[in-house]
C-alpha cells in the first residue's frame, strides 16, 4: 500500500478520532517540560527550575518527591535506570538493586517457593539514593540540600491518597510486615482511603540524613542499620557491608537509526534496549511502514516483529557477570533470518533460543524531562512488585524492593509476569537482575527531541517501541501517540495481548484467523508511558498515559 493512499489516511483519521475521545490532557511549553506520575512530582520539579536549577536538579527533586508520594513503587528502597543527555552525548546511569553477598545460584532452591517475592529474602541492596546523588554530582547546578524542600514538606505535612494508591494499599492487607502497617495504614487492615492524608514523619528524618550527609546518610549510619536489621529480622541476608559497598555504574547506550532519527536505549542489565533495537531493525526489513494504521496487516506485522524482537531476551544478563551475545541476536544475519521468517498472512512461532527465559517487574515508575536546549532525562525506578517485598524498614518507614525475584531463582518456572527464567540471569553476589525498564531518548540532527519510558514490566518495551513508531511513522503528536491502541507480544507465552476495548471486533477476529491467540488486557497493564517531545514548531509537548495516573507541567 502506498504511504499516500487515501485508505491509509482514512484509517489514520479514524484512529485519531478514537484516541481523541479518551486522551489525557497534554502540556506544552517552550523552556522545559516534565511528565511524571503526579502533580506533586511535577510541582516539585517546577519549583526547583524556578529557583534556577538545571534539568538534572529538576530530575532529582522529582525523584525525591516520588520517594515520598509513591510508597508502593518508587521509594529509596528500590533501584532504577536513567538515560541522560546534558550536552555531552548520551550517557546511561545504572542504579539497579544488587544481590547481597550471602546469596548464590543455589540460595533460593533451599527455600520455600515465593522466598524471592515476599519477605527479607526478596530484598536486594537499594540503588535509588546512590543514583540521585550520582546524577547531581555529575550534572547538578544547585546545592544538594536545595532539592529536598518539596519531598520534606510532603513527608511532614502529608500526601492525599488517590484511588490508585488506595487500591495498591488494599492489596497489601495481610502482606506488609508490622512496620509497614504502622507506617502506611491507619490501623491494621485499614489502609488510607482516597482523599485521606498520609503523613510520614519517620521518612522525613531519613530524608534529612540523606540531605545532610549525601549517600553516607543512607548507606552507612542509622538508615543503613535500620534497613539491614529489618531485612535480617524478616529472614533476609543484607548486611551493613552490603549497603556500604553499593556503587552506581555509568554505561554507554545502545543505539540504532530509524526513520531519520537516532534512538538511544538502555543496555543490560536492561533487556529493553536490545529488544527495542531489534524491533526497529526489523521494522526496517519488513513492509510494516507501508501499512495503514490499525489495519489488520499492520497489527499482524507489529505482533510478529515484537515476537521476534523478544526472542533473544532470554540470553541477556548483567554485563559484569555475563557475556551478552549481541553478535548473535543483534547481528544483520540473525535479524535478516527473523525478518524472513515473518509471513504476511499468518502467525509463525519460532522455537526458543533457550528453554529458560527471564523474570521481570511491573510496579515501576517513570518520569521524563526535556528542555529547549535538548537536555533530557528519562528515568525509571522500581520496587518490582507493589510495595516490593512487603517489608518496610522498622524505624524510617522505607518500602523495600523484592528485586531478587527478577533473577533466575527457579530455572524453567514462570515468574509473576509469565516470563520463564534464563541462565545468564542466575543469582550471584553483587549481581544486578535483568529488567525491562527502558528509558529511551530520540535524537534528530544532533539534538534530543524526545524522551520517554514507561512502567509495566515487559509491556514497557512494547509500549516504548509503539509510541516512537506512532510519532515517527504514523505522524502523530506525542499525546495521540501515547494514547494510541497498543499490542504486546513477548515471545513466550505465545499470546498476543491487546488493549481491552480499543480494537474493533473485526480486527480481533482477523488476527485470530491469522493464528494469533489474542488476550484482551486491561489498559493499565499495557504499559504506562511518560513522554516529552520537541515538535517541528519548537514547542515542547508532554504527555502521560491515560492508562494510569499522571501529570505534566513546565513553561
Amino acid at each position: 500500500m502506498s504511504p499516500n493512499s487515501p485508505y491509509r489516511y482514512l484509517c489514520l483519521l479514524l484512529a485519531m478520532m478514537f484516541v481523541a475521545a479518551a486522551q489525557a490532557v497534554p502540556g506544552e511549553g517552550t523552556k522545559i517540560m516534565i511528565s511524571a506520575p503526579s502533580d506533586y512530582a511535577v510541582d516539585a520539579g517546577k519549583a526547583v527550575s524556578a529557583k534556577g536549577g538545571n534539568l538534572i536538579d529538576v530530575a532529582v527533586a522529582v525523584g525525591l518527591t516520588l520517594a515520598v508520594t509513591n510508597p508502593s513503587n518508587a521509594t529509596l528502597g528500590g533501584g532504577g535506570f536513567a538515560l541522560v543527555s546534558m550536552g555531552r552525548g548520551v550517557e546511561v546511569l545504572d542504579f539497579r538493586e544488587s544481590a547481597p553477598a550471602a546469596t548464590s545460584a543455589e540460595f533460593y532452591l533451599k527455600l520455600e517457593k515465593g522466598a524471592s517475592w515476599n519477605g527479607g529474602t526478596a530484598v536486594g541492596v537499594p540503588g535509588v539514593a546512590a543514583g540521585l546523588w550520582a546524577l547531581h554530582q555529575k550534572y547538578g547546578k544547585l546545592k544538594w540540600p536545595d532539592l529536598f524542600d518539596a519531598a520534606l514538606n510532603l513527608a511532614v505535612n502529608g500526601i492525599e491518597f488517590t484511588g490508585t494508591a488506595s487500591r495498591y494499599a488494599e492489596t497489601q492487607i495481610g502482606r506488609l510486615n508490622d512496620a509497614g502497617v504502622r507506617h502506611f495504614f491507619k490501623a491494621p487492615k485499614q489502609p488510607y482511603r482516597p482523599g485521606e492524608v498520609l503523613k510520614q514523619p519517620a521518612l522525613a528524618e531519613a530524608l534529612k540524613l540523606y540531605r545532610d550527609r549525601g549517600p553516607d546518610g543512607f548507606y552507612s549510619g542509622d538508615v543503613a542499620r535500620d534497613i539491614a536489621a529489618t531485612v535480617q529480622a524478616e529472614g533476609g541476608v543484607i548486611t551493613l557491608a552490603d549497603m556500604a559497598a553499593y556503587k552506581v555504574r555509568w554505561l554507554q547506550p545502545l543505539e540504532t537509526e530509524f526513520s531519520g532519527h537516532k534512538v538511544y536505549m538502555m543496555p543490560p542489565p536492561s533487556s529493553g534496549g536490545a529488544v527495542i533495537k531489534a524491533a526497529f531493525e526489523l521494522f526496517n526489513r519488513v513492509n510494516i511502514q507501508q501499512q495503514a494504521p490499525l489495519s489488520l496487516n499492520e497489527i499482524h506485522l507489529m505482533a510478529e516483529v515484537l515476537n521476534r524482537a523478544f526472542r533473544g531476551r532470554a540470553l541477556l544478563g548483567d554485563p559484569d557477570y555475563h557475556d551478552n551475545p549481541f553478535d548473535k541476536i543483534l547481528s544483520d544475519e540473525y535479524l535478516g533470518e527473523m525478518a524472513q521468517s515473518i509471513d504476511n498472512s499468518k502467525a509463525v512461532q519460532l522455537p526458543p533460543l533457550v528453554d529458560k527465559p527471564v523474570a521481570d517487574a511491573n510496579e515501576t515508575t517513570q518520569f521524563s524531562i526535556l528542555d529547549a536546549d535538548g537536555n533530557a532525562i528519562s528515568l525509571t525506578v522500581t520496587l518490582n512488585g507493589s510495595y516490593g517485598s512487603g517489608v518496610v524498614s522498622e524505624k524510617y518507614g522505607i518500602s523495600l524492593n523484592n528485586e531478587m525475584d527478577d533473577f533466575t531463582t527457579r530455572p524453567g518456572e514462570p515468574n509473576a509476569y509469565g516470563l520463564v527464567q534464563g541462565f545468564g540471569n542466575r543469582v550471584q553476589p553483587g549481581k544486578r537482575p535483568l529488567s525491562s525498564m527502558s528509558p529511551t531518548l530520540v535524537e534528530k540532527d544532533g539534538k534530543i527531541v524526545m524522551t520517554l519510558g514507561a512502567a509495566g514490566g515487559p509491556w514497557i518495551i512494547s509500549s516504548v517501541i509503539q509510541t516512537i513508531y506512532r510519532v515517527l511513522v504514523t505522524g502523530l503528536d506525542i499525546d495521540r501517540a501515547v494514547q494510541f491502541p497498543r499490542v504486546h507480544h513477548q515471545f513466550l507465552p505465545n499470546k498476543l495481548f491487546i488493549d481491552e476495548f480499543k480494537f474493533s471486533p473485526e480486527l480481533v477476529t482477523g488476527l485470530q484467523q491469522r493464528g494469533h491467540e489474542t488476550v484482551a488486557y486491561k489498559p493499565g497493564w499495557m504499559g504506562r508511558i511518560k513522554a516529552v517531545r520537541l515538535n517541528d514548531k519548537n514547542y515542547l509537548e508532554a504527555s502521560f498515559d491515560n492508562r494510569s495516573e499522571g501529570a505534566v507541567g513546565g513553561y
